[in-house]
């Protein structure tokens, strides 16, 4: 499919059809990625918070993280509205100091947007990301938070740009590029639940209350068959409980769940490249008694959504220059920029920091997550480098018992064999562990789930409309050859293009081969 659906070329006659000329101009809309909306919605989050009564009271807080969550999204003519959740989730210290609470509030929020005009086939993306946010006890039960989420709309569609891309006629000569061009056709998405009971690995305790919950779908595959993709992928689950109030002892439980959807995407073919992302929606995770009543279960309700994002490339010859051998031309023509989508590639790195660790030492690392992100991209010389940096956060027990609350952040680059000009990258964390060196320093490994769309530009001047001027007609000449003295580095195009003539006949003429010349050269023109 071409632009706005039109795979056909648009063949008209010199001047609109002028009956003076019977040379004709071939033009095609050659298709391009617009980008016809893009703006934030800001929310603030301002709010008192009381925790409830089965919650202990706070004696210190550790760390407050803000969430926020489209969950649905809708477009009704220019109007484009996101229903969501913003999470706000509290670690904090009980009375003893020695045990890690948890508590999670949802706020519900919803962003319109109106786009300044109807656009056809849109292409949707939104997305929320939390600005900051300030929390704080105001008493051992209540809780006071300032902060602030973006949610964002993007909303691309496949434009185009008339260009000529043949002209037809006596006495017409042309020269041509192919131009190759991406742009999304089509999108999908489903959301769906992964439910599952899992029990605690042998050897573990009980469980007695859940801290911190994680919850990361990995997409191990994306078959495309015709209207539909089969998603395949694991969910990678891991859960901080304790299993003694009173001492504050935890473990950590690791499940993987694998799931399997079938998501519909109109007019897919095997010919189009699709990106495919996976974010979880909702995570409920709560502690269950098994047959023996031992709470050794969790009980998990995972809500899931998988995006699809289809593009079709295609390739066209444009006209980027003209000329007649009998009378001028009127052309116009302008840049011409278009991107192509050479492949998305996806793949796992392991990252590696060191860390300092704190005065007063470390005992045991209680839990400990990552959030990763790409910083900036560079393509040079077959090689892709992304620059990205990670915010390591840690709970950690002192020498004397007490859990405190650690961050940091750490550069670092991945190097990749890819050639490109352009490499928009997304990355996902999918593990964290930490090992300790010695009193002082701690390494973590990072492993990372990175997906590329590799991207080559061209850029060309391309002729968009042009007209034979019969009243400025050349004049006729009796010659059949004319001498020029050409220097090295001129093009035989426009000798050919200032003689009047061929440039294939000076080419012929004058034993050629390449279109430079190298050398200072005496030509024979031939005259048309």
């Amino acid at each position: 499919m071409d632009f706005q659906g039109n795979n056909q070329e648009s063949v008209l006659g010199m001047a609109q059809g002028s009956a003076r000329s019977g040379a004709q101009v071939v033009t095609k809309a050659i298709a391009v990625c617009d980008t016809v909306f893009d703006d934030c919605d800001e929310r603030p989050v301002d709010s008192d918070f009381v925790l409830p009564d089965y919650c202990p009271d706070i004696a210190a807080m550790l760390k407050c993280t803000l969430e926020p969550v489209i969950q649905n999204k809708q477009l009704s003519g220019d109007r484009v509205s996101a229903d969501g959740v913003a999470f706000l989730r509290v670690l904090y210290l009980d009375e003893e100091r020695k045990c890690v609470r948890s508590c999670e509030f949802n706020k519900p929020f919803t962003s319109t947007f109106i786009l300044k005009s109807s656009v056809e086939n849109p292409c949707i993306s939104l997305t929320a990301k939390t600005d900051y946010v300030n929390c704080r006890a105001t008493s051992p039960r209540s809780l006071d938070v300032h902060g602030a989420f973006s949610v964002r709309l993007q909303v691309t569609a496949e434009g185009g740009s008339e260009v000529v891309t043949a002209v037809r006629g006596e006495g017409l000569y042309t020269r041509t590029r192919p131009v190759s061009y991406t742009v999304p056709v089509a999108f999908s998405e489903k959301q769906f639940t992964v439910s599952e009971v899992l029990e605690l690995g042998q050897g573990m305790p009980e469980a007695e209350m859940l801290v911190r919950c994680e919850a990361v779908p990995v997409l191990e595959d994306c078959k495309l068959m015709t209207n539909k993709a089969i998603v395949k992928g694991e969910l990678r689950l891991k859960n901080l409980y304790i299993s003694n109030p009173e001492t504050g002892a935890s473990q950590v439980a690791r499940h993987e769940i694998p799931f399997s959807q079938i998501v519909d995407v109109d007019g897919l073919n095997d010919e189009w490249i699709c990106d495919v992302e996976l974010e979880t929606l909702m995570s409920d995770v709560h502690i269950s008694v098994n047959q023996t009543g031992e709470s050794r279960l969790l009980s998990v309700n995972v809500k899931l959504c998988a995006r699809i994002q289809c593009y079709r490339t295609g390739t066209s010859e444009v006209v980027t220059d003209a000329y007649s051998i009998r009378c001028p031309l009127h052309m116009d023509a302008r840049p011409l920029q278009a991107e192509h989508l050479l492949d998305i590639t996806r793949s796992t790195c392991v990252v590696k920091q060191t860390l300092d660790l704190p005065p007063d030492g470390v005992s045991e690392v209680v839990d400990l997550w990552c959030e990763a992100a790409a910083v900036a991209e560079r393509c040079e010389n077959g090689k892709a480098v992304v620059d990205g940096r990670l915010l390591i956060a840690m709970l950690a027990r002192d020498s004397s018992g007490i859990i405190a609350y650690y961050e940091r952040t750490g550069d670092f680059s991945l190097e990749f064999d890819e050639h490109c000009d352009r490499m928009p990258t997304r990355l996902t964390v999918i593990g964290a562990d930490a090992n300790m060196m010695g009193a002082n320093q701690m390494e973590i490994k990072v492993e990372l789930a990175v997906s590329r769309r590799c991207m080559m530009s061209e850029s060309c001047q391309a002729v968009c409309s042009l007209e034979e001027d019969e009243n400025g007609a050349f004049p006729t000449t009796d010659a059949a050859l004319k001498i020029y003295y050409a220097r090295g580095g001129e093009s035989l195009w426009e000798i050919a293009k200032s003689c009047h003539t061929s440039m294939e006949s000076v080419m012929e003429e004058n034993g050629l081969t390449a279109d430079v010349l190298k050398d200072d050269t005496m030509l024979l023109v031939p005259l048309c």
